[in-house]
């Protein structure tokens, strides 16, 4: 990484935005949220939104089925596994991705295990989607609860993601229903995980649970145990924690997304420390993160409210199946990477 990253205990605030009334609220009030949002989006790109309107019994589903998966012996979760490490789909277990690459960076696999499912093929027969990028979903036996509970998560993530992103093109003044046209088979994604799985013999010791990463889509919807573990990277380099507010849910904007305003609006890199809980001991953290990446097929250019004569465009139009690939590479050359801390 181009800047080191230091330890500190420095308080950090990510941003609380309630969003309640959204869609019957006024002007003024809609144009309150949108600045609020902007100036998120430009500063650290994390968010905490409540009034998100996900039901309390899709929330208590989902630590259900967490529990039930990854409560179980190893050999039931690894029949469950999928076909390969380049397809995101099924289980994975710990030390098996490495999302630091991203960044062309070098390091241990993340200590967490993993399951994960997304849009598929089949979910969009109308069109002619391509199963590499649209892999079908991989379901555990013996746990009929599972499948349902994770369907109903994913759907309420996307129904956030989806709202958010009406909010979003208000912020960036452009017609509220802008990015629909992007994301009506988006590659989406959910990840679902819980640890760490400490190794026998850690070569590493003080190693992050997850390596540093940015994440490459429009936004990730997050959802994970109150402990301290998420940290982001702030201007200075330096490592802060994110603690999730009560009923919130933490919101961060992808690489998608700073490319696409012209780096108006920040992609941060962040990463997971061991967990613990408020006072200092070991935990466990389970995480559901929705990963929003838009249409494979669309083309992404500079949005016109982010480019000028004093901010002329800076990266070439691109598709959002290429900007993926290139960013899987750990390619600098497709967008932004590392200097989040640039100003527009």
């Amino acid at each position: 990484m181009t800047r080191s990253a230091k330890a500190t205990v420095r308080p950090f605030k990510v941003p609380v935005i309630d969003i309640t009334r959204w869609e019957m609220g006024s002007a003024r009030y809609r144009a309150a949220i949108a600045a609020q949002v902007d100036a998120a989006a430009s500063n650290i790109g994390f968010m905490q939104f409540t009034g998100h309107g996900v039901p309390e019994s899709a929330i208590h589903g989902l630590g259900l089925a967490l529990d039930s998966f990854f409560d179980q012996p190893l050999p039931a979760k690894r029949a469950a596994q999928g076909p390969s490490a380049g397809i995101a789909r099924g289980y994975s277990p710990p030390s098996t991705e490495r999302p630091a690459y991203s960044l062309g960076a070098r390091s241990p696999g993340d200590l967490f295990e993993a399951f994960t499912v997304g849009t598929q093929a089949s979910d969009h027969r109308d069109r002619a989607l391509p199963a590499t990028d649209y892999p079908e979903n991989i379901w555990p036996v013996g746990l009929p609860r599972f499948r349902p509970q994770v369907m109903t998560w994913f759907e309420a993530a996307q129904n956030v993601a989806r709202r958010l992103t009406r909010i979003f093109a208000v912020s960036l003044d452009l017609p509220e229903g802008f990015f629909h046209t992007y994301t009506g088979h988006s590659l989406d994604a959910l990840r679902l995980s819980s640890g760490p799985v400490v190794p026998d013999d850690p070569a590493e010791p003080d190693r992050p649970a997850m390596g540093a990463h940015t994440d490459f889509g429009i936004l990730t919807v997050l959802w994970s145990d109150p402990v301290n573990a998420l940290q982001i990277m702030d201007h200075e380099g330096r490592w802060q924690n994110v603690l999730p507010e009560p009923g919130a849910l933490v919101v961060n904007l992808g690489d998608l997304m700073a490319r696409w305003t012209n780096d108006r609006w920040v992609s941060a890199v962040h990463r997971v420390a061991s967990p613990t809980d408020t006072r200092g001991h070991a935990a466990r953290r389970r995480s559901a993160a929705f990963f929003h990446g838009g249409n494979f097929d669309a083309l992404v250019t500079a949005l016109p409210s982010c480019v000028d004569s004093a901010h002329p465009a800076k990266y070439p139009p691109v598709t959002i199946a290429g900007h993926i690939s290139q960013s899987r590479g750990g390619l600098d050359a497709a967008g932004p990477k590392i200097s989040r801390s640039r100003r527009w």
